[in-house]
């Protein structure tokens, strides 16, 4: 029954709907406590010093990469987050051709490799940017920084992808059942003619 189908993919979209509610308040929490947390930072900051994006400089780079994977029967696109940059990939490539040359020892070349993802992971961390004294409200924005990007927003997009979804096939079941309707109607119509018919002959 299209009725029951439809019934079930709304009461999905509710659950769907709370979930996407939740979420956005979760996300809202966050970006209060990061912008609060960066006022609190600049206010107590030393003179001439100061935190957000204006003082951002040419080592701004993406530290998070989006995954999109193709689930369900109607391949709705789940949305995760990932940490890594290109830099992963150049140092995969020269690992590969320090081997191939066969110059290094494999220990000395596993010690050097351990160095520079270790210099490269300070290199990427943005609090180092401000020097070694960071403020805790900052390391506080940071935080709640990475828990929306990790793990909020990769949910509330995933949800509002379902919730489009499910929409289009509420629209699909509703059109079906009107023609299901339609058709019905004619086919009593019809068999009402023919019964008017042969009570005439």
């Amino acid at each position: 029954m299209e009725v029951d189908r439809i019934d079930n993919l709304l009461e999905r979209y509710l659950h769907l709907l709370h979930q996407y509610t939740t979420l956005r308040e979760q996300l809202s929490s966050l970006q209060t406590g990061i912008y609060q947390n960066i006022a609190r930072a600049n206010f107590a900051a030393e003179r001439g010093m100061r935190f957000g994006q204006d003082y951002y400089d040419e080592r701004m780079q993406a530290s998070r990469k989006v995954a999109i994977t193709l689930g369900g029967d109607q391949d709705v696109p789940a949305f995760a987050v990932t940490a890594g940059s290109t830099e992963a990939g150049l140092a995969q490539s020269e690992k590969g051709a320090a081997t191939d040359n066969g110059a290094r020892d494999a220990s000395k070349e596993k010690e050097e490799e351990e160095a520079r993802e270790s210099q490269k992971e300070q290199r990427k961390d943005p609090l180092r940017w401000f020097g070694l004294l960071t403020p805790m409200s900052l390391r506080q924005a940071q935080a709640q920084s990475i828990q929306a990007i990790e793990q909020v927003i990769p949910k509330l997009v995933s949800v509002d992808a379902q919730m489009a979804q499910v929409e289009i096939e509420v629209r699909r079941a509703r059109k079906k059942r009107a023609k299901a309707q339609a058709a019905a109607v004619k086919q009593e119509q019809e068999v009402g003619a023919g019964a008017g018919a042969e009570i005439t002959v």
